[in-house]
């Protein structure tokens, strides 16, 4: 007759804890019940992934908007031309549909996608509170021109443009990080914004545009342009630095209200530019070579290179820079500092 085992003895203070937050639970859901309040678990928490295909159908143009208050948005090229206008996934939850509408135009093609985040409800409770970022990623056909918006309220933008045909394009998040890498050759004009978040741009050697803006409210901006050509261009930050090679071009304006300008101007640059901060420092690399005349505005020079000509605040590489530069330069800030490279330093940044 075999004798009976009692069970070994569970810590109390777990058993404890658990009975108190049942209790817990329970008395705050009498209290909401006893004001009036009905708790109610929220549906759709679900995170899935939803594919995204739009056939090209024979259209010869492409017109793609991309939209959403807060998911993160990354575009791409398609590996090769094929059949297909645009394809893509997005990260979401169930309660968060993908939303697509197409439209056609003769040979023009419209593709909008928006994915929009919905806040809960009043008296509904997430039982599942692992935060799930929405991202929405696509990879649009290279085989035709393509006009481009992509805009998120809080979220990053990603932009891999260089396979692509980009008749134009418009980029805005209000507080995200913008990352852009140019198209390979020529394209439109080009619009990049972001309220708060940094913006980096980077281009290859055989882009040409008519015009690039690029503009910051809070946020430095990073510039790896220094072989590419836009014919008109504007930078803008309002609390930021802006760093970085610019491109070649007839006309520039570059602005930061409380930020440092740190530039390096690439050889063969010519036209007209203007640099301006309100409190920041100017630091210019000029390239050799080049008949320049700077005009500062305002402010002190540091450390001038010796064999520059100096008529007041006004300085020249050469005599015939004084009156006639290829290279016009006018700075509005408190204090800059240029210099001049050597022939063999070229355009390495």
């Amino acid at each position: 007759m075999s004798t009976p085992t009692r069970p070994p003895a569970r810590p109390l203070s777990p058993v404890l804890a658990r009975i108190a937050l049942g209790l817990g639970l329970v008395a705050a859901g009498g209290a909401l019940t006893w004001a009036g309040w009905r708790v109610t678990p929220a549906p759709g928490l679900n995170v899935r992934e939803t594919p995204l295909s739009v056939p090209l159908a024979g259209a010869t143009a492409l017109g793609v908007q991309l939209a959403g208050d807060r998911p993160a948005l990354g575009v791409a090229g398609l590996p090769w031309p094929g059949r297909e206008a645009l394809t893509g996934r997005a990260t979401h939850r169930e309660r968060n549909p993908l939303r697509v509408q197409t439209s056609r135009e003769g040979g023009r093609l419209r593709v909008s996608v928006r994915l929009d985040v919905a806040p809960l409800g009043e008296g509904v409770v997430n039982l599942n509170p692992r935060p799930v970022p929405h991202r929405l990623d696509v990879q649009l056909s290279r085989g035709v021109p393509l006009t481009l918006e992509a805009e998120t309220a809080s979220g990053e933008l990603r932009l891999d443009l260089h396979a692509l045909q980009v008749r134009e394009l418009t980029a805005r998040t209000r507080s995200g990080a913008l990352t852009a890498t140019l198209p390979a050759l020529e394209s439109g004009p080009l619009t990049l914004a972001t309220a708060s978040g940094a913006v980096t741009l980077r281009a290859p050697a055989a882009w040409r545009a008519p015009t690039l803006s690029v503009s910051t409210g809070s946020g430095p901006v990073t510039l790896r342009l220094g072989e590419a050509r836009a014919r008109r261009l504007t930078v803008s930050t309002q609390s930021g630095d802006v760093t970085g090679e610019l491109p070649r071009g007839e006309a520039g304006t570059v602005t930061s209200t409380s930020g440092d300008l740190a530039l390096r101007l690439p050889d063969g640059a010519a036209g007209t530019l203007t640099l301006r901060t309100t409190s920041g420092e100017v630091r210019l690399s000029l390239p050799p070579d080049t008949s320049a005349r700077v005009r500062l505005v305002g402010g002190e020079w540091l450390d001038p290179p010796g064999d520059l000509l100096r008529r007041g605040n006004v300085a020249a590489t050469d005599p015939a820079a004084l009156t006639d530069p290829d290279l016009d330069l006018r700075v509005e800030a408190p204090r800059l500092r240029l210099v001049r490279r050597l022939p063999e330093e070229g355009d390495i940044p």
